[in-house]
């Protein structure tokens, strides 16, 4: 698919499913096509020859210029940012001398309104933009690999309920919850058990454990009296938490340990504390607060998948209050990040970790947790926020 006609084929699809608000006529100016008639009918090719189905697929034999054409034409600064994403994540993991595999692509889909902080349907409509651009984007990675663990939220969940359903019927693959539910709060979007099964449905053949009934974490008031760790002996009771995290003296390898694959969402101090549009604060980050000290979440620019990321000007002291903070949780840890970070390898089938990030404000952590990312599907916003601050 070389042709000029192919890759105006490409760009109307793909504008139509990352976009959908877009009429035909608006798709035309901006691809630069005559009429709206043009675009009917390159839709109606794009379906015939499925790089439309329930989402947009671009073809496995399309030269990478190719792919690169379409998607800049999508985001003007697509490849620019991409670049200097890599190069940053090179220099942020030799700085933290933790870091994984160096930042591999960018993905950028529409989600118009995400930054209208009042009104709550915009919001939402923007969240499922989103999902439906995303939804086929992680697909296409879930596709390539037998096990994949996935976390939590209104990103996670709007992606996940536009996820197309696998033609196939032999796929078993075994999807993975990344941690616990809140005890005290509701979860905005899916819990990580939920994702797990509505993933496991989408590709038939295929299972999910699940974590509930598991706590997100061991309370610091209650992890300072159990010196015996009575708290973790009660956790291992669940067999799902045993598969997935490992067990004390078992020669077992926990799954965690082994996943090619981390589907994510990644929040911010900031937005995870605040009630916009209504929506409420993230009840994650409302579960940290109650089981820790106090203001002890400001020493951190935010979160992936649970692990909380310390701002880089505080002192070493304060530094280690964050990491005694990510050792009460009872999910993922930094070094189950790292590790399938480390294994990423686009060429042979391994994702990493897969991060889906909407709003604009979520830049700052993106950036400070670069060095443990390997794919980042953000909104148009976001990219721009990216790009402002890198090039």
């Amino acid at each position: 698919m070389t042709s000029k006609l192919n890759l105006d084929e490409l760009k109307v699809a793909y504008y139509k499913v990352h976009d959908p608000d877009l009429t035909q006529a608006q798709i035309a100016v901006k691809v630069g096509l005559t009429n709206q008639a043009t675009v009917s009918r390159l839709l109606r090719d794009a379906r015939d020859h499925k790089v439309i189905q329930e989402v947009f697929r671009f073809p496995s034999d399309l030269r990478p210029e190719d792919r690169l054409e379409v998607v800049n034409s999508f985001f003007a600064r697509h490849g620019k940012l991409e670049q200097a994403l890599s190069e940053s994540s090179r220099r942020l993991s030799i700085k933290r001398s933790l870091g994984g595999y160096p930042f591999k692509r960018l993905h950028v889909v529409a989600a118009p309104g995400i930054d209208n902080e009042k009104d709550a349907r915009v919001r939402e409509n923007a969240f499922e933009t989103f999902g439906v651009g995303a939804a086929g984007i992680a697909a296409g990675y879930i596709d390539e690999v037998d096990m994949c663990c996935v976390s939590w939220g209104r990103t996670i969940g709007a992606t996940v309920r536009h996820m197309p359903t696998s033609s196939a019927s032999n796929w078993k693959k075994r999807f993975i919850p990344i941690a616990g539910e809140p005890t005290n709060h509701e979860p905005n979007g899916l819990s990580p058990s939920d994702a797990a099964r509505a993933l496991a449905l989408a590709w038939p053949g295929s299972t999910s454990l699940s974590l509930r009934g598991v706590q997100v974490r061991i309370p610091k008031s209650v992890h300072d009296k159990d010196n015996e760790q009575i708290a973790r002996e009660l956790i291992g009771y669940s067999k799902s938490y045993r598969q997935i995290f490992g067990q004390p003296g078992s020669d077992d390898t926990p799954l965690i340990s082994e996943v090619p694959m981390i589907l994510t969402g990644i929040g911010n101090v900031d937005t995870g504390q605040r009630n916009i549009a209504g929506v409420g604060p993230d009840p994650w980050y409302l579960e940290t607060v109650d089981a820790e000290e106090k203001n002890v979440l400001q020493l951190a620019v935010g979160n992936i998948g649970g692990v909380w990321i310390a701002k880089n000007s505080i002192s070493q002291e304060d530094a280690e209050r964050v990491a005694k903070v990510n050792e009460r949780s009872l999910g993922a840890q930094h070094d189950h990040f790292r590790a399938c970070s480390i294994s990423a390898d686009l060429q042979q089938h391994r994702p990493g970790v897969v991060v889906l990030a909407v709003e604009p404000d979520k830049a700052d952590i993106i950036l400070a947790a670069l060095h443990l990312i390997n794919v980042l599907v953000v909104s148009r916003q976001l990219a721009g926020a990216l790009a402002d601050r890198l090039l």
